[in-house]
């Protein structure tokens, strides 16, 4: 779908408003976190900075459009538990992964940040190629309760 260029600008700042809400910047690559805040169905960065908010169970936005190249990846958590965030390269519905042991099969992760804790934030930078992606969080338990999301690079 197609979107004129001031809904996109509106969009990238609601989301890097709601995504600058949250703790500290930590640039660990490591953390978990959860968010009670509802997903948003999709939004578009024309930077080389995405922000994803976490929540209880959720990711805002949910479907994440991203340019290909380096990308930082911002993770405030705004739940009430530790999250995570894996970025997987596939074509699958992020709904629908391949499980390994009880877990989402995270052998096409190309990054993550693990271990965000409750109101802190963590961010990567990965240099991501044009294509088609998930995020998840592979803690237990919290992929199946819905939280994953895609994450389109172009």
């Amino acid at each position: 779908m197609r979107t004129s260029f001031p809904l996109v600008v509106i969009l990238t700042l609601g989301v890097l408003v709601v995504g600058g809400c949250g703790g500290s910047d930590d640039n660990g690559s490591d953390g978990k976190a959860t968010s009670s805040a509802p997903a948003s169905t999709q939004a578009a960065t024309t930077s080389a900075s995405l922000t994803v908010k976490m929540s209880d169970y959720a990711f805002a936005p949910k479907d994440a459009v991203a340019r290909s190249g380096k990308v930082t990846i911002v993770v405030p958590n705004a739940g009430r538990v530790v999250h995570e965030l894996v970025v997987l390269r596939t074509d699958a519905d992020p709904a629908r992964l391949p499980m390994k042991g009880g877990a989402v099969d995270e052998s096409t992760s190309v990054g993550e940040i693990a271990d965000v804790e409750p109101g802190t934030t963590k961010k990567v930078t990965l240099r991501l190629a044009p294509g088609k992606y998930a995020m998840v969080c592979a803690l237990p338990g919290h992929y199946e309760a819905g939280m994953y999301g895609s994450l389109t690079v172009e």
